[in-house]
């Protein structure tokens, strides 16, 4: 959110900066003194490479966005592909025993039991502790007692 902050509210001073520096042809640029000038590279410099984060991190921001929607990790993904090929050749659907519904796996993900949850778990920060041990996952029951909000 910061990156994107900077990159927005940085764009007048940037142009400003870039039309500073940059060599004209007809008339002669105005005479910068030598901080002037690194003062003008280092605004473009700063707007480059917050933008530049801001674009990776939102690119990665909606990968996982998509993940969670899906009920996958990273590697679930390149699992789930093979096997719903696999078994596209013998006739037969493969099913994500970990995808309840895109609600409901935002839901599972921020372990939103009740509606005070969405404040205290996905507003503020949080030091809830995740569904299962991280090496087991016993999807079944939170399949039916997912309580609709």
């Amino acid at each position: 959110m910061g990156c994107i902050y900077c990159s927005i509210s940085c764009r007048n001073m940037f142009i400003d900066a870039y039309y500073a520096i940059e060599s004209y042809y007809q008339t002669p640029p105005p005479p910068y003194t030598f901080r002037e000038r690194m003062f003008h590279k280092s605004i473009i410099y700063l707007w480059v490479l917050t933008s530049s984060v801001a674009l990776a991190l939102g690119g990665l921001t909606l990968w996982h966005a998509v993940l969670i929607s899906q009920g996958e990790t990273s590697i679930e993904r390149h699992i789930n592909r093979k096997e719903t090929r696999r078994l596209q050749k013998k006739g037969k659907v493969f099913r994500n025993p970990f995808n309840y519904g895109k609600f409901n796996n935002w839901k599972v993900f921020f372990r939103v039991e009740k509606r005070s949850h969405w404040l205290t778990r996905v507003l503020l920060p949080s030091g809830h502790a995740p569904y299962g041990d991280g090496l087991s996952w016993d999807y079944t029951p939170y399949r039916n007692s997912l309580m609709a909000i």
